[in-house]
């Protein structure tokens, strides 16, 4: 997860609901300077905060992590209108993920493998 993705997520989230920082700490439990280091992406947010973040906003995690996904690079990509089109996204993506792989170190490509390794079809 990116820290500045996530935190920038939480503060669109929180403005779009009207509420201040100072408050929004309260209703979570932490300090006003912790949501304003997590907001700015300089502090990592644990798992159990998200959930109480989540649940302030009304929200499930599934709905935050598909918005926070909606503002990846993933979103980048031009998402084809038609069939024809949908060859040249496969090919972008393969070119986007054999770029990344590349770049990983050995120890994370197993890594990869094994999370993957479930999802492959024979």
């Amino acid at each position: 997860m990116n820290n500045l993705f996530i935190g920038r997520l939480i503060r669109e989230m929180r403005r779009e609901r009207e509420i201040t920082m100072v408050d929004f700490a309260k209703k979570i439990n932490i300090s006003q300077p912790t949501l304003s280091r997590i907001e700015s992406g300089n502090q990592e947010v644990s798992f159990s905060l998200l959930v109480k973040i989540c649940r302030e906003f009304g929200i499930s995690l599934s709905d935050f992590f598909r918005r926070l996904e909606g503002k990846s690079e993933l979103q980048k990509l031009q998402l084809p209108l038609v069939d024809q089109d949908s060859l040249d996204i496969d090919k972008e993506l393969e070119e986007k993920l054999i770029s990344m792989i590349s770049s990983l170190s050995t120890e994370q490509k197993k890594g990869l493998y094994v999370l993957l390794l479930p999802f492959i079809k024979d």
